[in-house]
């Protein structure tokens, strides 16, 4: 019985108690909150404050749950920084400046005068609570990320905004704050410069730099890639502290900087969501909660309409600067609701202002406790709000891929000679896949028509399976099998048979044979009328620094052009690396219109015409190389065609590197090139 009591005494300091009620508290509350159609994160808010040490004091907000709930804070502005789209946030930055404004000045303009006027706050004391109102915390981010809506502008605009208007509150708080002790002398000017400036250092150029020299030399090692990531998040949370930062502004700048490592549909990033919206995440929520204190409403009516008073106000100035972006940037209503709902949750850096300002006097018990109500509210509107209009949003997404995304009907063949060489072919077409394909990639063999055909089908589907549980994302794929005694024509039939939409296949390489005989990539490039696209991926995706792009004279002319530069934009995208595109200024323009028809944002650079073989020379090791080519009788089909494949092993040895054979209706008239290749 004295064991009993140990265990259980309240609040509970047994670790495992604790765990086994937290995991209880996130496996029920959702179950209910589904029942009855409430966003999961109310719930766990409102549980929070149930058993929290203002209410039933079953777990107080100390020790272990502490540590977890900060780290589900951390996770949360991580995450924000690692699915932000690099190239719209980059597109975008004058927005967020100009919103970060706005979200910034709406509070002060509104909450300022309520509380100098209304309330006799001195000058100083009415300016802090009006940049408490400024910050936000994007506590209904989770929403946005599971209704698949992440990338949309407003939500770029907004997160943005929020890591800027944090930032610079919390770096005026620490100057009013020593203004309040008169304590802005020459020294303190200098140690907030430098330490701004250490901090920028570590952030853009340190982790970059650690994130490329690791994910280079690691890129198989998924256990240890997962680490690294929580270390460098948890590293640059402290080097922020250090600095006199919160720790969320070096969390997200962490998922900013490593955002171009990590492929947004590959298993690392699905373990780092899994983990934190499992875990982390909503034990934050449920700490969330435990910061209201319920005997604040037995003190009479002026704390709680202290509260509702703030509320309002703060969430009318949150819904002023999303009007007003809307206006500005010409967003849709669903975007200005997910703008205002992102922005309208008060936690991490308003309690930190608060907390602040009343140890230092200038705000009183009863301000503190209305604060501490208005994160209650304030959670809870931001939670329905964002809820109801990433709903919305995606809906509209879905209505633009219904009529405008035909990668909706991918199919990927992957014709495979050897698996044991195509780990780096599947970590790939991982990279590539259409995140909004539900159709799996299919590695297919050929084997000849003898009496050991059944035995080379089960080796190569042993093989194969093995390999794929060792790719990103093994769910993706299957394995196929067939009996031909001619390659090229399996794969054609094969083609047609699953409806395919683009062949990969690894790089070939030179053989006397295969130059002489000249059967396998003559037919499969030549007499296939699919994209076809050759890869030589041997470092890892995110290593290059630019993707240089090569294309042919009307090259935008044909008819695959939409389909191979959606993927290419889709590769930029996922690499965050800039696009130089080099070929005629027509093809370029077409580019321009069609980045412009799919709302797509890419850092695309336009240099002039030049054949692959004359620009080996000034291109760097460190550059993606990319040829588009062209069939034979195509409009965009020149001699020199022929000799990419040779030429681009000989002058491009050690660069990733893609040769593009664009969709096309073929005539087939016999005349075949002579340089042939085997598939690796």
């Amino acid at each position: 019985m004295e064991r009993l009591h140990e265990i259980f005494s309240t609040p509970l300091t047994n670790n495992v108690a604790l765990l086994s009620v937290v995991l209880a508290i996130i496996l029920i509350i959702p179950l209910f909150t589904k029942r009855f159609h409430i966003p999961q994160v109310i719930g766990l808010i409102l549980c929070g404050t149930l058993i929290g040490p203002h209410a039933l004091n079953i777990i107080d907000n100390k020790g272990a749950f502490s540590l977890l709930s900060t780290i589900g804070l951390l996770y949360i502005m991580f995450t924000a920084g690692l699915e932000l789209d690099i190239h719209q946030f980059n597109a975008n930055r004058r927005r967020s400046i100009g919103y970060a404004f706005l979200t910034m000045i709406c509070p002060i303009a509104i909450i300022f005068p309520i509380a100098y006027y209304g309330f006799d706050m001195p000058a100083l004391a009415a300016l802090l609570t009006g940049c408490m109102f400024s910050t936000h915390t994007l506590i209904a981010y989770p929403a946005v990320s599971r209704y698949g809506v992440s990338h949309d502008v407003s939500v770029a605009v907004t997160v943005g905004g929020t890591i800027i208007v944090d930032a610079v509150v919390l770096i005026l708080l620490a100057v009013l704050m020593g203004l309040a002790v008169g304590n802005l002398t020459t020294s303190f000017w200098v140690e907030l410069g430098v330490s701004l400036v250490l901090f920028s250092i570590f952030m853009f150029l340190v982790v970059p730099a650690i994130g490329r020299w690791f994910f280079s030399h690691w890129h198989n090692e998924r256990i240890q890639r997962y680490i690294f990531v929580i270390f460098m998040l948890m590293l640059s949370a402290l080097v922020a502290e250090l600095c006199e930062l919160e720790g969320i502004v070096g969390a997200f700048l962490a998922g900013l900087m490593l955002n171009r490592f990590i492929p947004k549909n590959g298993t690392l990033m699905h373990n780092i969501e899994f983990v934190g919206n499992v875990l982390f995440i909503p034990i934050f929520m449920v700490g969330v909660g435990m910061l209201v204190d319920i005997s604040v409403i037995m003190q009479g009516p002026a704390t709680i309409l202290l509260a509702l008073l703030l509320s309002v106000a703060a969430l009318a100035s949150k819904w002023l600067a999303a009007r007003i972006s809307q206006k500005l940037f010409h967003y849709t209503a669903a975007q200005r609701k997910v703008m205002f709902g992102l922005s309208s949750a008060r936690v991490a850096a308003t309690l930190a202002i608060v907390l602040v300002a009343h140890r230092a006097g200038l705000l009183n018990d009863t301000f503190l406790n209305a604060a501490i109500l208005l994160i209650l509210i304030t959670c809870i509107v931001a939670s329905f709000v964002t809820e109801h209009a990433a709903r919305a949003l995606a809906l509209e997404h879905a209505d633009k891929a219904q009529h405008h995304d035909p990668a909706t009907e991918e199919r990927i063949l992957l014709p495979i000679a050897n698996p044991a060489n195509a780990a780096a072919l599947l970590r790939f077409a991982n990279f590539i896949k259409s995140p909004v394909s539900d159709h799996r990639m299919t590695l297919l063999t050929v084997v000849a028509d003898d009496h050991e055909a059944e035995v080379k089908i089960r080796q190569f589907r042993e093989a194969a399976t093995s390999v794929i549980k060792t790719s990103e994302s093994p769910e993706n794929f299957r394995v196929s099998a067939t009996i031909d005694p001619s390659f090229s024509d399996a794969v054609s039939r094969v083609v047609r048979e699953l409806h395919t939409t683009l062949l990969l296949m690894g790089w070939p390489h030179s053989s006397l044979p295969d130059i002489i005989l000249g059967e396998k990539w003559r037919a499969l490039v030549h007499d296939i009328d699919r994209m076809v696209i050759w890869a030589d991926v041997p470092h890892a995706m995110t290593s290059p620094k630019r993707l240089v792009l090569f294309t042919q004279q009307h090259a935008e002319k044909e008819a695959g052009f939409d389909d191979w530069f959606d993927k290419i934009i889709w590769l930029a995208n996922q690499t965050a690396l800039p696009l130089i595109h080099i070929g005629t200024k027509d093809v370029h323009d077409a580019m321009l219109a069609r980045l412009e028809e799919t709302q797509k944002t890419v850092s695309l650079k336009y240099h002039e015409e030049a054949q692959p073989q004359k620009a080996h020379k000034i291109i760097p090791d460190d550059d993606w190389i990319i040829v588009v080519s062209a069939r034979i009788n195509t409009l965009s089909h020149s001699p020199e065609c022929e000799s990419f494949p040779i030429m681009l092993s000989r002058e491009y040895a050690n660069h990733n590197k893609l040769l593009i054979y664009p969709y096309q209706e073929i005539e087939h008239n016999g005349d075949l090139p002579d340089d042939e290749f085997e598939m690796v």
